[in-house]
């Protein structure tokens, strides 16, 4: 009797945690008391369904035509279950094409977790715009800025152009933008009123979107803060990100007012935490498409996206659908030292670069805040996406008629990789565009963006057309541990076909992958020309079992190449996790481009190496070359250089990186408080052979322990130990970089 007891309470408390998982495992979407449909009678049938199902119909969902947003009466505002029966009793009804209750989106912002021309302006903080205009003075860093000056002193200042910042609110009366506020651009979807103005809190934790307004359209000359990019354009602000973010309200924050307004800035997504895959909802992408076939008179509305901040997290933003997707521009961001910061994620959809916050001694970017003050401290791609918006605008004014393919195309054939040539993964495309899985097409370069979008220049780009190609005959694919599937695509690219395509603008590879641990999946295309594009890379924290589900990997690395010819995409996991498993369910290959090439690709694209000039002329050590990321017998030939060193040409460029010397001047660094005979001896040897330009190459290395050669392995785990237990930082980003502080400080 005891024993049944006993199994019977065993199998109680089974149950109960059964019950507890289950609980804990949907906790995480909370559903709202908000159901989205598509009603295509129009109005007056919302309400009669409204009337007859007991809602209340709130309205229409932002600019999408016969899209209805109802409330339940007598409903509870939020639950951790979805209610389907009522879902299927409003999407049973025959005038209902689709509904869907809306759940709680967790969306973060993407600023980092710490947060002559001299005298053209009166504003305080002028000075300290070295993105705007060069005022840095140490020998060490390259000149660079955005090129922004000289389209200024051609009278081009954003005048008629509207910038609308999707965030958590806009404090327009600040005194540094209130002149350039326009209500028109503005809205409160968190409380459902015209005004954006943020909520204030102890921790100014509302401080972002006057941030990265006032980075676009702060006022000049009016002795307040500094000066925005587009400084006589006009703002508005959407207050989106204070409250609960559901489908509904990113679609009418998305889709506001596209009559109005020409830009849209976002510096926000799904959580950049290196486990998550999330894109736009139906909604979302439908105010998507509708801005870009109706915003701006039928040119397009222009959607800016800051990439993401989860570099430290080893994220990709592949897996983030909004930078992803072939509507928006995505931005990601170089330091001052002209290098990639921590914070930085690779993906194959970004297209270009602004600068932003770099490592802890870094200057950062100035703009507008909260309480009519100032900063100088903004920082992460959330940082350079405003200012990538502002050059657009400057565009805009001087050319109103450009598409938002048009501006796609100034972005890819104008921005420079010159300026972000030290760091690893360029490569040539079949085109002969630069670009890099960091940086895209490289810096943005406002002068020469500008001036190529001239009316008197510009010829608008062909027709868009898109390509489908795939193969109905192809069979489900298992995939195991340290195995390859290898999928071959021929194609004619719709040769012979309305849509056929001989330039390439967006690749996108739409699949379904099932697979024991997502994050260890890693997925490249290579395309006829030879370009091979990393479409996803491994994920160390997605542990989700739940794979991918006709999900769209995009790439913009083949842009302007001849799509005809046969494609290899390659699906591999080289974790060694022998349990691993699953299949390749379905694929197809999505091209989009144009039936004849551009005019301006008529001509071979020429880069300028004006910042290997002026690393000369200040003094600053010349650059070696550059390193791939995935360096091959194919590309090594066609590695760019910067300048000529004939005394190390034929070294490879991983064996100048110095990371033994490194690790013992890290190690030092990180011994203070060690007896001195433990203390590791730094020649003068060991200090030349780490230029300033090659210290990321060295913590890249350093990042790869399985890469040290034998002799470096006691001193990586002896530094890794004095890492972790030396005096705790606020970030250990800060901890390590002050050690590298102390490493320049003592060799000057």
């Amino acid at each position: 009797m005891d024993g049944r007891r006993w199994a019977g309470r065993c199998a109680a408390l089974a149950l109960l945690a059964a019950c507890c998982l289950a609980r804990g495992g949907s906790a995480e979407r909370q559903f709202l008391n908000e159901w989205a449909a598509e009603i295509p009678a129009g109005p007056d049938a919302a309400r009669a369904i409204a009337e007859e199902l007991d809602y209340d119909l709130v309205g229409q969902i932002g600019s999408l035509k016969n899209h209805y947003l109802f409330r339940r009466k007598s409903y509870p505002r939020r639950s951790r279950r979805s209610a389907i029966h009522i879902t299927k009793r409003l999407s049973d009804d025959e005038r209902v094409s689709w509904a869907e209750q809306q759940y709680e989106k967790k969306r973060t912002k993407r600023a980092t977790v710490r947060d002559s021309a001299e005298n053209l302006f009166n504003d305080p903080m002028w000075n300290q715009q070295w993105y705007l205009q060069d005022t840095r003075i140490t020998p060490s860093l390259p000149k660079l800025d955005l090129h922004v000056i000289p389209v200024w002193q051609k009278g081009i200042t954003g005048k008629g152009v509207v910038i609308t910042v999707l965030d958590d609110g806009l404090e327009w009366n600040h005194t540094d933008i209130y002149a350039n506020y326009d209500p028109k651009a503005s809205y409160d979807f968190n409380d459902n009123d015209h005004d954006p103005f943020p909520r204030y809190d102890p921790t100014n934790e509302n401080k972002h979107g006057t941030r990265c307004a006032g980075e676009i359209a702060m006022q000049a000359n009016n002795r307040k803060c500094g000066v925005g990019v587009a400084y006589n354009s006009k703002v508005g602000g959407i207050r989106m990100l204070d409250g609960i973010v559901t489908d509904a309200i990113e679609a009418s924050s998305i889709g506001f007012n596209p009559e109005h307004v020409d830009i849209y800035s976002a510096s926000w997504g799904p959580n950049d935490d290196g486990k998550t895959v999330e894109g736009p909802g139906r909604l979302a992408q439908k105010a998507f498409e509708y801005g870009i076939k109706q915003g701006r008179n039928g040119k397009g509305s222009i959607f800016v996206w800051a990439s993401g901040n989860g570099g430290r997290q080893g994220d990709n933003c592949d897996c983030d659908g909004y930078t992803d997707s072939i509507y928006t521009i995505s931005i990601s961001s170089a330091s001052q030292q002209g290098l990639s910061p921590w914070y930085a994620e690779k993906c194959s959809s970004t297209l270009a670069t602004a600068y932003s916050s770099g490592d802890y001694t870094d200057q950062r970017i100035t703009s507008a805040d909260l309480h009519n003050e100032c900063t100088e401290t903004h920082t992460g791609t959330s940082a350079s996406a405003p200012l990538a918006a502002g050059i657009f605008a400057l565009a805009l004014e001087a050319n109103p008629n450009l598409t938002w393919r048009d501006m796609q195309h100034l972005v890819v054939w104008t921005s420079e990789y010159d300026p972000l040539a030290g760091n690893p993964g360029w490569k040539k495309n079949g085109a002969g565009l630069m670009v890099n899985s960091r940086f895209g097409f490289g810096l943005l370069n406002a002068n020469a963006l500008v001036d190529l979008a001239d009316p008197k220049r510009w010829k608008g780009v062909p027709e868009k057309r898109e390509c489908i190609v795939k193969d109905k005959s192809f069979e489900p694919r298992l995939l195991r541990a340290n195995e390859e599937v290898v999928i071959e695509i021929p194609t004619k690219a719709c040769e012979g076909q309305e849509n056929f395509i001989a330039s390439l603008e967006h690749v996108q590879l739409e699949a379904t992958i099932e697979y024991s641990r997502r994050g260890d999946l890693h997925v490249t295309l290579v395309s006829p020309s030879g370009t091979s594009t990393v479409l996803l890379a491994e994920r160390e924290r997605d542990k989700s079992p739940n794979g991918f589900k006709n999900w769209d990997f995009m790439s913009v690395h083949t842009w302007g190449e001849n799509p005809t010819g046969t494609w290899v995409l390659r699906i591999t996991d080289v974790s060694r996790r022998i349990q691993n498993e699953g299949r390749i369910v379905n694929w197809k290959l999505i091209l989009h481009g144009t039936a004849t090439q551009p005019e301006h690709m008529k001509q071979p694209r020429v880069y300028t190496s004006y910042n290997a000039v002026q690393n000369d002329r200040r003094g600053v050590e010349k650059m070696t070359d550059f390193v791939e990321d995935h360096t091959t017998q194919e590309n090594l030939s066609e590695k760019p250089k910067v300048t000529e060193d004939t005394s190390s040409s034929s070294d490879k460029a991983e064996d100048k990186i110095p990371s033994e010397a490194m690790l013992r001047l890290l190690q030092s660094a990180f011994s203070r408080q060690m007896a001195q005979k433990r203390l590791p001896k730094k020649t003068a040897s060991e200090k030349l052979n780490i230029p300033y330009e090659h210290f990321y190459q060295a913590l890249e290395k350093l990042n790869k322990p399985s890469q040290l050669r034998d002799s470096e392995e006691s001193l990586y785990s002896d530094y890794v130990d004095l890492f972790y237990n030396a005096k705790p930082y606020k970030h250990r980003d800060d901890r390590l970089l002050q050690a590298l502080v102390d490493i320049i400080n003592e060799g000057n």
